[in-house]
């Protein structure tokens, strides 16, 4: 199940972080991980990267040097990127907030696993 979750999430991830700035496959990986505080990473970001390329949401950008020395491929963010963002977001948000209210009706704290 967490696979699934994490296939569904990660193009939200991806273009959330490629708001910030370029960055090349190595470093979203790495940044994925860091900014979820771990509770979240990527082994293989290509297909992702690849499929939102596809899509029009992202875009290759010239290769430069790393701050490790290597010459890296950036990804950069589209504006057709930036609108799908906030559709998924939307999406995202609208979920989440559905899932929370039936569960949170229905389970007591205690069912849920939570502490009183």
């Amino acid at each position: 199940m967490e696979e699934n979750l994490k296939k569904a999430l990660s193009e939200l991830l991806v273009l959330a972080l490629l708001h910030e700035r370029d960055y090349h496959a190595p470093e979203l990986t790495a940044a994925i991980t860091e900014r979820s505080g771990g509770a979240i990473s990527l082994t293989f970001p290509y297909a992702i990267l690849y499929r939102m390329i596809d899509g029009g949401y992202i875009e290759e950008k010239p290769k430069r040097v790393a701050p490790d020395g290597r010459r890296r491929q950036y990804y950069g963010v589209t504006q057709a990127g930036r609108a799908y963002f906030r559709e998924i977001w939307r999406t995202y948000k609208t979920f989440t907030a559905g899932v929370d209210h039936l569960v949170n009706a229905v389970c007591t704290p205690e069912e849920r696993g939570e502490r009183q």
